[in-house]
């Protein structure tokens, strides 16, 4: 009747193991994924600021080249304008989002999904 009360023992104590790597195993890859986003983010606000401060500069530059005092401006606008436009049809004409792709392969990375258990 010991023995049955060890071995009963022994798998409680397995369980709670098994259930707390689980519970590691699942923070981990929360983690990472959490990471990849945070990252994206952050990369996409610097890029952001360049363009930004790219886009005033060049206005400016346009200024003093055209010797006017808003056309530079209105001229970076009209191309960022029509950037967004070209953005939108090519988004509408695929259907999915631009970077879908990238976030996809991030999370079959990390949850190490195989190609073939796709069905």
């Amino acid at each position: 009747m010991e023995s049955l009360n060890d071995i009963k023992d022994n798998l409680k104590s397995i369980f709670k193991d098994e259930v707390q790597l689980y519970t590691l195993k699942g923070v981990e890859k929360a983690s990472l994924f959490l990471g990849i986003i945070a990252t994206f983010f952050i990369v996409t606000i610097v890029i952001l600021l360049g363009i930004i401060f790219g886009s005033i500069a060049l206005a400016k530059y346009l200024n003093l080249r055209l010797d006017h005092e808003f056309m530079g401006y209105l001229i970076v606008a009209g191309a960022d304008v029509l950037l967004a436009i070209l953005l939108l049809i090519l988004v509408a004409r695929r259907k999915v989002p631009l970077l879908t792709n990238l976030f996809v392969r991030a999370i079959v990375s990390i949850f190490k999904i195989n190609e073939d258990e796709d069905q």
